[in-house]
């Protein structure tokens, strides 16, 4: 990261991503460092970086580089990450019904695709690359 002062808000935004324990940033852990607009420079000069991965409004995913490509990969994985924020955000969700049938043992069919049934309301998209998070028969809220 080239940044000249190390006051700039770039650079306490890189040290304060740093601090943060989880892999689900969100936008207002950065709000106290300067202006909505500086804030939003510093995020996606985060994301050119590849430090950061914008999954939906207000919402980032820490990143570290695969050493076979120079993609952007998220640390934890992409279902775990796209659930934790929903739980970043206050949304109240459980397991989809494929899901919970082969938690149970009802079937031996793995579900492929994430989906969560919603049982608060979330009118957000989460997604990043070709994977997205699914609500459960479209239904955004209960």
């Amino acid at each position: 990261m080239r940044v000249k002062y190390s006051e700039s808000i770039q650079c306490k935004a890189l040290t304060r991503l740093k601090a943060i324990r989880g892999d689900v940033v969100l936008r207002k852990n950065f709000a106290d460092l300067g202006s909505y607009r500086q804030v939003s420079r510093a995020l996606k000069n985060l994301v050119l970086e590849k430090k950061l991965i914008k999954i939906s409004a207000g919402i980032y995913a820490k990143t570290y580089t695969s050493k076979y490509t120079d993609i952007p990969l998220i640390k934890s994985g992409i279902d775990a990450t796209f659930r934790r924020a929903l739980q970043c955000l206050g949304v109240a969700y459980e397991p989809g019904s494929a899901e919970k049938d082969y938690n149970e043992g009802k079937t031996t069919q793995i579900p492929v695709r994430n989906i969560v049934k919603l049982k608060s309301r979330c009118r957000r998209r989460i997604a990043y690359g070709n994977s997205e998070l699914i609500f459960e028969r479209n239904i955004n809220a209960k």
